[in-house]
């Protein structure tokens, strides 16, 4: 008995650094590592648009913020022919909805080593033109590549004024 009354007082504890943890990080600048975090507050704007996005090529991850959305979150980053695209798992981390309203209303704010960059992120609905990437991409993200039915949206990433 006394064993259970321990684990139930374990998982309570654990419950609550968890809580604490991830609602503390609402309140950060940005994301926490892979724990979604508060709106960004800090960072040069990158104001002129942004055509050559080679600069991001060995950048595995950016944080990203969308627009009218107090939370931030890190998402994975790949560059082909100097565009910049932003791969999203369909399927994990499980309960994800941010590329749902990405693909409503693209605008967003990526920041990229400090820097802000104002873009619209547009969904590609032809994402065969990826095969080769996408099982390469999958693997280093999730370790192995997902079951073919679980899907990952790709969206491009275009810069856009600040206004």
């Amino acid at each position: 008995m006394r064993f259970i009354v321990f684990l139930i007082k374990a998982a309570v504890i654990i419950g609550l650094l968890a809580g604490v943890i991830f609602g503390g990080a609402r309140l950060h600048d940005g994301p926490i590592s892979m724990i979604p975090g508060g709106p960004f507050e800090s960072g040069d704007w990158v104001d002129g648009p942004v055509s050559d996005w080679s600069f991001a090529k060995d950048i595995p991850t950016v944080e990203l913020q969308l627009d009218g959305e107090d939370t931030s979150r890190t998402v994975w980053i790949l560059v082909r022919n100097d565009r910049a695209y932003i791969p999203c798992s369909l399927t994990f981390p499980p309960g994800k909805k941010w590329h749902l309203r990405a693909a409503e209303n693209g605008r967003a704010i990526l920041r990229i080593e400090g820097k802000r960059y104002p873009v619209t992120l547009e969904r590609l609905r032809d994402d065969e033109r990826f095969a080769p990437e996408l099982k390469q991409i999958t693997s280093m993200k999730y370790g192995t590549t997902p079951p073919s039915d679980s899907g990952v949206w790709f969206f491009s990433v275009r810069s856009r004024g600040r206004h």
